[in-house]
């Protein structure tokens, strides 16, 4: 059974009696005692990473690593495992005790993170503390710099954006609702969030009023109490060919500030922002700007480590 410590923010796993035959079957391959003992602790290292990303939802190939190949364990230092889609996990083990975490040289690049793995003496668990997203030096990380398991498990989870189909504003106008979005109307019980003080067209200095306006619910909590933002899409066509758009961020469940150093930035089909702002003791931020038919951009929403973006054709 997995358990999650909530107090040190590490998740303890069970190692098989599976997982500890197949450590012995790969270190029986060795004659040097010392790469014997390096490969049994790299092997049970990736199969508790595999049981923990299992667990998780994250799907994983082992035998499509390096890890599980007998000659490449006899050159390399390399306990890595394949996250099918996206790329290698390096599972580092480290021994009870040892307040570092030791990264070999041949495993500093083409990795996607790094997972340190502390078994226990029994050889019957293990305890992930944590991960990095990337190493600067093949050296030794002291473990205080780990960061939580939770955020491995978003940036695993996020959908690469050369993937993420765009959303078609127009055909919000003809009242087709993508997935995941409200309208703000019909949501805001549910948001547990008010309408804009100002309306689109205030803000403009338009008499019109605004078609649509779309919300959606965004979790960027790096903590358990954290509550979820609304993300809210305003459009207010001004003529055949030009779209007034907003993009509204505010806070959920009667909270009265966004979270201090949210950034929230309109970007360009290049991906360059045009336009951005941060919150700091902010109760909402707004922008306002307007689009052609057939022009391409996106909205990022970024909290610390964790973001959000959606793409957007006009």
């Amino acid at each position: 059974m997995m358990r999650y410590c909530s107090e040190s923010l590490t998740f303890t796993v069970p190692i098989s009696l599976s997982d500890r035959a197949l450590a012995e079957q790969f270190c029986s391959q060795h004659s040097s005692p010392e790469k014997a003992k390096q490969v049994y602790l790299n092997t049970l290292a990736v199969a508790a990473v595999k049981f923990y990303l299992r667990c998780m939802g994250v799907e994983t190939n082992w035998s499509a690593s390096l890890s599980w190949n007998s000659a490449m364990q006899t050159v390399m230092d390399v306990a890595d495992l394949e996250v099918i889609g996206q790329g290698k996990i390096e599972c580092l083990p480290v021994l009870p005790g040892e307040k570092v975490i030791h990264i070999p040289p041949e495993v500093c690049s083409d990795r996607i993170g790094y997972v340190a793995v502390q078994v226990n003496k029994s050889l019957r668990e293990a305890t992930l503390l944590g991960f990095l997203k990337m190493v600067t030096e093949c050296n030794s990380v002291p473990l205080s710099e780990l960061r939580s398991l939770e955020e491995l498990i978003v940036q695993l989870s996020e959908t690469p954006e050369k993937e993420k189909q765009p959303i078609h504003l127009s055909k919000w106008l003809m009242n087709v609702v993508d997935v995941g979005w409200q309208r703000v109307e019909a949501a805001e019980l549910a948001f547990g969030f008010r309408s804009a003080e100002q309306t689109l067209a205030e803000n403009l200095a338009d008499n019109s009023t605004i078609s649509v306006q779309q919300g959606i619910l965004l979790d960027l909590g790096r903590q358990p109490e954290s509550k979820p933002i609304a993300l809210i899409v305003g459009l207010m066509p001004i003529s055949e060919q030009e779209i007034n758009i907003f993009v509204k961020v505010c806070p959920t469940n009667n909270q009265k500030y966004l979270p201090e150093e949210l950034e929230i930035m309109v970007l360009d089909d290049l991906g360059t922002a045009v336009m951005q702002a941060t919150a700091r003791s902010t109760k909402s931020i707004q922008l306002n700007f307007s689009s052609e038919l057939g022009e391409h951009f996106s909205i990022k929403v970024v909290l610390g480590n964790v973001n959000f973006r959606e793409f957007f054709t006009v």
